[in-house]
């Protein structure tokens, strides 16, 4: 089958495909009615400036600290002709650095000054903002959360922005010092954000960091930034769980709520790391390519989230994103067609979400593991670059779609897939539920201190106050905990809930594995293997709400809450406390119907003289001949296309080949009454232009 396909692949190069090659299946119709402007920021790509050697063992060869991963030329001390060129041809209009979790051991102030005092440093701060403005793009800067102090990064904010003689939190007067380094002017950056992906910790000696942490930190500097500069938008880091906010991230917001200017988070499908290749590509590829509206689902839930929990509208900065394929055999499916097809119906996503998308940065811009553009002898300061698909997709939505989102109405056939972590399965049996969410959440129940069903336990301690439960540990041995449960609850089938609360603990020493609630289904977990827990609390804290969302088994007839502690980590002494403890239904869960092959969006100009269509056809294996139908609009019977395809859905440009590029078209039609057809390749991007016919 690839063989043949392979064959017209390469004949449709020459000659449309015809009607007798595939049957009607797939319906677009486009009102000439404007949406929205589409925000540029959503095109936007991340630079590299770290030293990778902080925390790997190796020796800084000048990389990303010297080189940008290629963008900078260190030896000029100008940004790289070939990327910057590149760059603009795509129109990266946002750039951000120093790069992802990089950020976590970077020292600005390693990167200003004399190229002569910082020989492994030549591209830092101030080339990083000649490079923006060479670009045309807008910086967004990470805050490192584990190197320097609050008054480092308020330093930081200083140097770029204050204006000279003035001096706004003492000390060192940062403006006059970017004025020796030769640029008197501030640079007027907006954007920061708060740390990178802080959950993890720094991938060296700190392996977690907890929300309430993180919150206290983002609170405690960010009154010193913003004496800085008030102008300024200082992010939160966040983290998408399966049905919005994932419970690290809702404590954090919980704790911000609207000190966060904007919250960051970072898009990623389908988490896939084996190279045995017991998923083919085909397969693989078509869960991944169901995702993109399952994503948007997740951002319009986190939406609503932030307003519930902050009580405004907050931004999202989805600050990276990329197909998450971490393997290489039996080809790197990061770099394949498949991503292509992926990164442009997440485009689509991030452009038509009823989400406020402060902006959108592809994970990374050339070079390293992730690089759409890529040239093995950059170092060498020799060599080409080759274009990697991913490259091509923002080639055609910078150069063949307009800014202003018109209405657009797909019909398609589909397909389903069985689902893969975090994508769930699409289905053709979806269940018959209520779809009015006016009434949700609902309280179902309330558990008080005198609720609680209560399991002595040698050395727990267990004393039932007013307002709150208290647990006083006293284990010199390893304890698992399950001894204090709540009423049965009843639930609904194929309803999300969310279980929530608020723990304070005092000297509560628990080797990580603090106190927490769960949820079981009353057959208990022996028999189910089913439960959901929120983030566990140690140490001393204020009161910290607890948070997380579930589906219970489709065959439940209830559940019951715990109080937890998980056993394994060894003893644990001291109190916890657990008070305002609930069960909401939020109302019917996610279900996703048949992935169409078919996806579009469709745009136009200022001058409003042109349409501009894109097409990603999922169907990895046929052509769709598609009925396009335009209202409003009158267009001469010449379409443009530019179709992105290779000979297969896991064909790369890798060793220096180009198997996967733009190929272009134009195609004659008949527009009676504003319709047309066009077959779309298989597994393929399709931009279409229409011109407007004069009267």
């Amino acid at each position: 089958m690839l063989i043949i396909w392979g064959l017209i692949f390469c004949l449709s190069f020459i000659f449309p495909f015809t009607s007798t090659l595939a049957k009607p299946s797939a319906e677009i119709i486009i009102e000439f009615q404007e949406i929205k402007k589409i925000n540029p920021y959503i095109f936007g790509h991340n630079t590299l400036a770290y030293d990778r050697c902080k925390w790997h063992p190796c020796v800084n060869d000048g990389r990303f600290t010297n080189f940008g991963a290629g963008q900078w030329n260190p030896v000029l001390g100008r940004p790289n002709a070939v990327l910057l060129d590149l760059a603009k041809k795509i129109k990266v209009s946002v750039l951000r650095f120093p790069g992802g979790s990089g950020t976590h051991h970077y020292n600005w102030k390693e990167a200003i000054g004399s190229i002569e005092e910082r020989p492994m440093y030549k591209f830092g701060i101030d080339e990083f903002m000649e490079l923006c403005r060479a670009i045309g793009a807008k910086p967004i800067i990470t805050l490192s959360y584990f190197t320097g102090t609050c008054q480092d990064l308020a330093d930081l904010v200083e140097y770029l922005n204050a204006p000279l003689g003035t001096n706004p939190n003492g000390g060192i007067a940062w403006a006059e010092v970017r004025a020796k380094n030769g640029h008197p002017e501030p640079y007027g950056v907006e954007w920061f954000e708060f740390g990178n992906e802080v959950w993890h910790g720094n991938l060296k000696d700190i392996s977690h960091v907890d929300p309430w942490k993180y919150a206290e930190r983002f609170l405690e500097c960010h009154q010193l930034i913003k004496n800085v500069d008030p102008e300024i938008k200082l992010g939160a880091v966040a983290a998408r769980g399966e049905y919005g906010l994932n419970r690290w991230s809702k404590t954090v917001v919980s704790i911000l709520k609207d000190k966060i200017d904007f919250l960051i988070v970072h898009v990623y499908a389908p988490y896939y790391r084996p190279e045995d290749g017991k998923i083919s590509a085909e397969e693989l590829f078509r869960i991944t390519l169901a995702s993109p509206d399952q994503i948007k689902d997740v951002l319009e839930r986190i939406e609503k989230e932030l307003k519930n929990l902050t009580g405004k509208e907050i931004p999202i900065a989805i600050t990276e994103f990329n197909g998450h394929f971490v393997q290489q055999k039996p080809v790197p499916y990061r770099h394949s067609l498949g991503n292509a097809l992926f990164i442009a119906d997440l485009l689509r996503v991030f452009i038509t979400a009823e989400v406020p998308i402060l902006c959108a940065n592809y994970w990374q811009f050339s070079n390293s593991y992730w690089g759409l553009v890529y040239n093995p002898d950059y170092m060498k300061r020799r060599g080409r670059y080759y274009k990697r698909p991913n490259y091509y997709v923002f080639d055609l939505y910078a150069n063949h779609f307009g800014n202003i989102l018109l209405k657009t109405e797909v019909q398609s056939s589909g397909y389903t897939q069985p689902g893969f972590k975090r994508i769930k399965p699409t289905t053709e049996n979806l269940t018959e539920i209520e779809t009015t969410f006016e009434n949700y959440p609902i309280t179902i129940a309330k558990i008080s201190p005198q609720d609680w069903e209560i399991k002595e336990v040698e050395c727990v301690n267990v004393v039932r106050k007013e307002e709150y439960i208290e647990l006083h540990f006293n284990c010199q041995e390893d304890i698992n905990f399950f001894h204090i449960r709540s009423f049965p609850i009843e639930i609904k089938t194929n309803h999300l809930y969310r279980l929530k609360g608020k723990i304070k603990t005092e000297n509560l020493q628990s080797s990580e594995s603090g106190v927490r609630l769960s949820v079981q289904d009353l057959r208990g977990w022996q028999e189910t293997q089913w439960a959901y827990s929120t983030i566990s609390i140690d140490g001393t804290t204020n009161w910290i709400p607890v948070t997380v969302d579930f589906v219970p088994l489709s065959d439940s007839e209830g559940i019951r809450v715990f109080i937890r502690r998980v056993g394994g980590k060894g003893p644990i002494y001291g109190i916890a406390k657990v008070k305002d403890v609930e069960i909401e239904d939020l109302g019917p869960a996610p279900q996703f119907g048949p992935t169409p092959y078919i996806s579009a969006i469709a745009s136009t100009n200022e001058k409003k003289d042109k349409i501009y269509i894109m097409v990603i056809n999922k169907n990895l294996n046929e052509p769709m001949k598609t009925r396009i139908k335009i209202n409003g609009f009158k267009f001469s019977p010449v379409v443009r296309a530019w179709i992105l395809n290779g000979p297969s859905v896991d064909a790369t440009n890798e060793n220096r080949k180009e198997r996967v590029k733009i190929h272009y078209r134009k195609v004659t039609v008949n527009p009676k009454d504003g319709t047309f057809y066009f077959t779309f390749e298989p597994h393929s991007v399709t931009a279409l232009e229409l011109i407007k016919m004069e009267d």
